[in-house]
């Protein structure tokens, strides 16, 4: 009963805060550009995430012709629920979960299938092209940031995120005394979450807005959703194994701190090509959390 409401709570407040990091994105990278940003719907804007989502809930829901109808309404919900179901592991919500890092790096795969179940199923080119794009992106990825993971573990000695939370309050953050894995972890995770400038899936100038080109309504919120849900998690993740978790007003000014600096970057860096991308998931990531779990493996003997 205890786990129904908890999943419940979570599927309740989860986009809401992604309506909330949404409007925070729009405001931070006003400022950054010296512009105005939304602050027409409510005060300071702040209802125009909340117009935005009325918007497309009453929008039609358009099924091009030729699609895969299985794969085309899959998609969406397979791109939710893996985030969702990740939250699981988190030691707010549940401290008892030996297997957190290992269940983390499981569900969160699962994300890949619905991007390449997106462009697959959608009967578009460029929907196909950008399914593959987000496809090779995160199966390349996830090798730096399970990697990235298993350094904390190692140090803590258990997979459990409330260990490690707990072992870093007694002791230095791991971001001091791992800062390859952290370094690693930050930018895996901007990778995976698909923030600039790592958002070659959708490349709006190439791609016309990527795998998701022909969704509209509930579905492309789904979309969006997830995205800014995954990018919750991931701060979450941060606050949690590197920047040594605490009370839980701590790690809610650590998750904005680490949203703002992504926000920040979003609003700096241009673009990186596709060749670039693999080329520094393959070639500097992956040797950098390798390096911390050598650097880890030494110090423990």
């Amino acid at each position: 009963m205890k786990t129904l409401v908890i999943a419940t709570v979570v599927g309740m407040v989860i986009p809401g805060i992604a309506a909330f990091l949404l409007w925070y994105e729009r405001r931070l990278l006003a400022r950054l550009q010296v512009r105005m940003g939304p602050n027409r719907v409510g005060p300071q804007g702040l209802w125009q995430s909340l117009a935005d989502i009325i918007k497309l809930l009453s929008k039609e829901d358009t099924v091009p012709a030729g699609v895969n109808p299985w794969l085309f309404k899959l998609a969406p919900v397979m791109a939710f629920l893996p985030v969702f179901m990740a939250f699981a592991a988190l030691p707010e919500l549940d401290p008892k979960l030996n297997i957190g890092i290992l269940y983390l790096t499981a569900v969160l795969s699962l994300s890949a299938l619905s991007f390449l179940a997106a462009g697959m199923g959608s009967h578009s080119k460029y929907a196909l092209l950008g399914g593959f794009r987000a496809t090779a992106q995160m199966v390349s990825y996830e090798v730096p940031l399970t990697l990235a993971l298993l350094g904390p573990a190692m140090a803590a000695g258990s997979l459990n995120l409330n260990v490690m939370a707990w072992w870093q309050q007694h002791h230095l953050p791991y971001i001091l005394t791992q800062p390859l894995g952290a370094i690693g972890f930050f930018v895996a995770a901007m990778a995976e979450a698909h923030r600039p400038p790592f958002d070659l899936a959708e490349a709006e100038s190439e791609l016309v807005a990527g795998y998701h080109v022909e969704y509209s309504g509930v579905r492309f919120a789904l979309f969006v959703v997830s995205e800014y849900a995954h990018l919750l998690l991931l701060c979450w993740l941060m606050a949690v194994i590197y920047l040594g978790g605490g009370p839980a007003w701590l790690v809610a000014l650590k998750i904005m701190a680490m949203v703002s600096v992504i926000i920040w970057l979003r609003a700096t860096m241009p673009r990186i090509r596709a060749d670039q991308l693999m080329a520094l998931g393959w070639k500097v990531l992956i040797p950098l959390t390798s390096l911390n779990l050598l650097w880890i493996a030494a110090w423990n003997l």
